[in-house]
């Protein structure tokens, strides 16, 4: 009994001073501390002051916390009904390949589903890889220049390339323009300054595409995330916006491209085109949502994975613009009521109106009389046709 008692006691001292040394290294005033808030009481520091004769430059925030701006287009709400925005849907080239080679004409660049910042670095380290060392670099247009080289294979002429790293029409995309230079190897190069509108050899400018693209696509670890880069091109080039409590998409875009993007997307998830009037920008547009995978069931996977939408109205783009509303009128157009309309009733489809100029197009989607949707429609509607812009 006595050295059960004995044993009890030093367990008990034992214990009490283990708990007592617990306050060595936890607590307030232990080692091992909890130091989450110590950044509340830190004291803000007067920012570094240059010395004489020498130019400060500003690099710009490395972090910048964008402001915060209510959406009216994600806001819009069915009256005396709330409805809760729905997120902006991917793009749909977003959940395809990461690196694409894009064509319009002649014009040829890349596409890749990231955000500027990260590539910017990773373009920088190609060229200097390859032999094309940065010449001169501006980071807030996206703007690499090479210094002259030759080619191994032709030292007759003098070459240097320019990298344009621009948004995507899409959120978090971006795209990679490439420009070539090539002077007469009895002309110095140095003396030419002004960049051609132009490539002035497409096989050395298609050359410098494939390769970056290729080393892109491989997704080697070169470079990394640049935070200053993170706002190259400003937005993207499409936005969802309201004008005059009417949803519409802006395009900053030029004109070809506008138009070959719009054709695309109006042929994409359940939309087809009845007729349209490319040259004034105007489509008769159709729509009916396509069925999921599960109604469409496991026995249509085996005959096709493409539901192509063929349409047909009983009525011409022709006609139906002899009752749209001119001038004045479209901008003030009513809301849609397709049962009161006595002349082409019962007109199936919308239309699609592209106005604008050369780098900022709008894009208005009405009823086939011209007449304004109901807020919501127009919104849901321009969000799936914004998914597939390329």
């Amino acid at each position: 009994m006595i050295r059960n008692e004995a044993i009890k006691a030093l367990t008990v001292v034992g214990l009490c001073g283990w708990l007592s040394g617990c306050g060595v290294f936890w607590g307030d005033d232990a080692y091992f501390r909890n130091r989450a808030g110590d950044y509340q009481q830190a004291d803000s520091i007067e920012p570094l002051q240059m010395p004489e004769g020498m130019q400060a430059e500003e690099l710009g925030k490395l972090y910048v916390i964008p402001p915060i701006v209510e959406s009216e287009f994600e806001n819009i709400a069915i009256e005396k009904q709330a409805r809760v925005p729905r997120p902006d849907p991917l793009a749909a080239n977003a959940l395809a390949d990461r690196v694409k080679i894009q064509r319009l004409g002649d014009e040829r660049w890349i596409l890749m589903n990231v955000a500027p910042g990260e590539l910017w670095p990773k373009v920088r380290s190609f060229l200097n890889t390859n032999n094309l060392p940065v010449a001169e670099a501006d980071i807030s247009r996206g703007l690499i220049d090479s210094h002259w080289v030759q080619f191994k294979t032709d030292l007759s002429t003098s070459d240097r390339y320019r990298v344009v790293i621009d948004q995507g029409v899409q959120p978090d995309t971006s795209e990679i323009h490439v420009l070539h230079q090539s002077v007469p190897g009895t002309v110095n190069p140095e003396e030419i300054r002004p960049w051609p509108s132009v490539s002035s050899s497409s096989e050395r400018e298609a050359w410098l595409l494939d390769e970056l693209a290729a080393i892109l696509a491989a997704d080697e670890a070169i470079g990394g995330t640049s935070m200053l880069a993170q706002a190259i091109g400003g937005e993207a080039k499409s936005a969802l916006q309201v004008e005059e409590n009417e949803p519409v998409m802006r395009l900053r875009l030029g004109k070809d491209r506008a138009r070959a993007t719009l054709y695309h997307t109006m042929r994409q998830e359940g939309f087809a085109i009845y007729d349209s009037l490319a040259d004034q920008g105007i489509y008769y547009l159709h729509y009916q949502p396509l069925e999921s995978e599960e109604k469409r069931g496991w026995l249509s996977g085996l005959f096709s994975r493409d539901q192509v939408v063929v349409a047909q109205s009983p009525y011409s783009l022709e006609q139906l613009l002899t009752v749209v509303p001119q001038g004045e009128a479209f901008d003030r157009a009513p809301l849609s009521n397709r049962q009161a309309e006595q002349q082409f009733p019962a007109a199936p489809g919308y239309l699609v109106f592209l106005t604008g100029e050369e780098g900022d197009y709008t894009v208005r989607l009405r009823d086939p009389y011209g007449k304004r949707l109901q807020p919501v429609r127009a919104r849901d509607l321009l969000m799936l046709l914004r998914k597939n812009l390329i």
